[in-house]
């Protein structure tokens, strides 16, 4: 069960970070590690070393890490991960930073290590406050390679020349303080933290207030989740229901990953539907999850 949380963990990360205008493999390559696929980022990351390109080894770094987990070599991700997040910091880039540290909490979600997962939240959250009080700009070399990923307009990016101190303000309150914020509360909530969580995702939910539903399948999502820990269940309903429909609009559709998200809302209906004593309801629930992860695992 652990080795298959960290799969959809990893897989879930990996649609993210195939984006990079800097990979050195191809999409479906990333979606699906191999080998291979470490082999051909290890040649990389070797090669941005000898040219000393900083920025491309944070980048494979981050790839290979991710690759890491997927192949199930924890170890290895959270090596990979951990100096992709030191070179990312002396470079001051931020966004790469807090990419490289959501991904390893990320992984030790997957492994129920909460606590573990916690620390680089509150790191993520420490080198976003860095950034805010800072007079240095934004560097925008992740973001650029991974912000399509977001679900953000390229429009957006030609901001960055003549408006680099409002790109930096929209980054960083409208986009990545929140999106932690969400996931903060996420892991709160699985700890049992429940009037923390709440103040968390109330937060994420007054930041993504200019996103256009584009995170509303994560926010619904942990809402649910929250409420369901509360006993709240027809509320819990609800906001799994929102999560469910939003879901579609994700920047995971693209990719695929909307069916992982799916899954995942799927099997939250059905347990709370078993909980609530509708039985029916809840089958109805397990078989689209089970009719769904086996489209999805055998693409």
């Amino acid at each position: 069960m652990t080795r298959r949380r960290i799969a959809i963990a990893a897989a879930a990360l990996l649609h993210l970070f195939a984006f990079s205008l800097d990979a050195q493999v191809t999409q479906q390559t990333l979606r699906q590690p191999t080998p291979q696929t470490k082999q051909q980022l290890t040649k990389a990351l070797q090669e941005y070393r000898e040219k000393k390109d900083l920025h491309g080894e944070a980048v494979t770094l981050l790839q290979l890490g991710i690759t890491e987990a997927g192949l199930g070599n924890i170890d290895g991700a959270r090596s990979n991960l951990a100096e992709s997040v030191s070179k990312m910091r002396a470079q001051n880039d931020t966004v790469g930073a807090w990419l490289a540290l959501i991904v390893l909490s990320q992984l030790e979600v997957a492994l129920g290590r909460l606590n573990e997962a916690i620390v680089h939240i509150e790191k993520a959250f420490k080198v976003i406050d860095e950034a805010k009080v800072s007079t240095a700009p934004l560097s925008l070399k992740t973001f650029m390679a991974f912000g399509s990923a977001f679900g953000l307009p390229p429009q957006m990016f030609q901001m960055a020349d003549d408006g680099a101190a409002l790109m930096k303000t929209v980054m960083l309150q409208n986009f990545l303080e929140p999106m932690t914020h969400d996931l903060y509360g996420s892991m709160l909530t699985q700890a049992g933290q429940l009037e923390k969580a709440e103040a968390e995702l109330k937060a994420a939910a007054a930041g993504l207030a200019y996103s256009r539903g584009m995170y509303d399948f994560s926010t619904e999502t942990h809402w649910g989740d929250l409420r369901f820990r509360q006993q709240r269940y027809d509320e819990a309903r609800a906001h799994y229901q929102k999560a469910l429909n939003s879901s579609s609009q994700t920047m995971l559709i693209q990719m695929g990953g909307d069916q992982q998200i799916k899954a995942g809302i799927y099997d939250r209906l059905a347990r709370l539907e078993t909980i609530t004593g509708h039985p029916e309801e809840a089958k109805r629930w397990s078989e689209k999850a089970r009719e769904l992860k086996k489209r999805t695992e055998s693409r």
